[in-house]
């Protein structure tokens, strides 16, 4: 089979290499689409702090079952399915909790295991879900993405009414955006310094806009709240002063929920933390999203196609990932048809 091997920043390489066999408990994927993700591309200019070379990457993975291994009961071959790309270890403290998604030995597809930037990828059964069959491949992909919004979201606990700030609207901030707005009766105010990232943004159903650098964000907001500040605040930047902006953004009561990565220190306002008693909560990959965001997907398909700025051939994925970090202003989502 063909896969695209990542030798170092840089540098892709076409490898023809022996087709994986499954074993007991796992299916043999053909991938049909990929998703370009923000850290496939920092993989490739070697900003990843977990990039290991060589490998083969991607993890926004969708296409059809080729082959069952012993013991699957629950797939068969044939079936259109998307694949879920973090397999916990199951006994480690967070999974012993449920939480799964904070598991500390995470054997991530794409990046910790060889990923689906091929012809073929081999899956827990446990981790491919299957897809309505007018759900095309390009937009199941996007469940991938959709779902570290969704696990986001019911990390807000979001109550009718609310004002909610969402800062950054890059991918993920715009699926939170997408999926608050079909779900809840409330108020979301997008802040981003990219005029077309709000011009999306708007088309997904925010009520109100600002561009930072033009606009004082944090007075905007206030004006916008009464001087209240926002109830729920949404961190999809990964900037520092974005994590420390969003303490002061927040209403007395009110809860934050950090979606960006950054690697750098943060500096939290302390006082701010006790004066207004708010909460701050952490948020990464998904628990049992995938449904839900694949029913979400398949009832809206509209913001699927917006999402999706361009599908490229496979073989042309290392100019998709220099259009990915070049162009992030012009670029939401691209994806690799195979």
């Amino acid at each position: 089979m063909k896969a695209a091997v990542m030798t170092k920043p840089y540098s892709i390489e076409f490898h023809d290499i022996p087709r994986p066999e499954p074993a007991s408990g796992e299916v043999l994927v053909k991938i049909k689409a990929a998703g370009i993700c923000g850290s496939d591309v920092h993989f490739y200019d070697g900003s990843n702090p977990y990039a290991q070379y060589p490998q083969i990457f991607g993890h926004e993975l969708a296409g059809i079952i080729e082959k069952t291994g012993a013991g699957v009961r629950g797939r068969s071959a044939g079936e259109r399915v998307v694949i879920e790309p973090a397999i916990p270890c199951g006994g480690c403290y967070p999974c012993r909790k449920g939480r799964t998604n904070a598991c500390m030995n995470i054997d991530m597809i794409g990046s910790v295991r060889r990923g689906g930037f091929a012809d073929f990828i081999i899956v827990p059964e446990t981790h491919v879900h299957p897809i309505p069959e007018q759900m095309d491949f390009a937009t199941a992909a996007l469940c991938e993405p959709f779902s570290i919004g969704a696990q986001a979201v019911r990390r807000a606990d979001i109550q009718t009414g609310e004002t909610i700030v969402i800062l950054g609207m890059g991918p993920i901030g715009l699926t939170i955006l997408a999926q608050v707005k079909k779900r809840f009766d409330v108020r979301v105010i997008a802040v981003d310094p990219v005029r077309e990232r709000l011009e999306l943004a708007e088309a997904f159903g925010a009520d109100a806009v600002i561009q930072p650098g033009e606009e004082d964000a944090e007075q905007m907001i206030l004006k916008l709240t009464g001087g209240e500040g926002a109830g729920i605040v949404f961190e999809a930047a990964g900037i520092p002063a974005t994590i420390e902006q969003s303490v002061r953004l927040a209403a007395a009561a009110g809860r934050i929920v950090i979606v960006g990565l950054t690697g750098r220190n943060v500096t939290i306002p302390g006082l701010l933390l006790t004066k207004k008693d708010i909460e701050i909560y952490g948020t990464k990959h998904s628990v049992n999203q995938f449904p839900g965001v694949i029913q979400f997907l398949n009832e809206n398909p509209e913001i699927a196609r917006a999402f999706v700025t361009e599908i490229m051939p496979f073989m042309e994925i290392e100019e998709a990932l220099k259009k990915a970090k070049n162009c992030p202003h012009q670029v939401t989502k691209i994806i690799l048809s195979y």
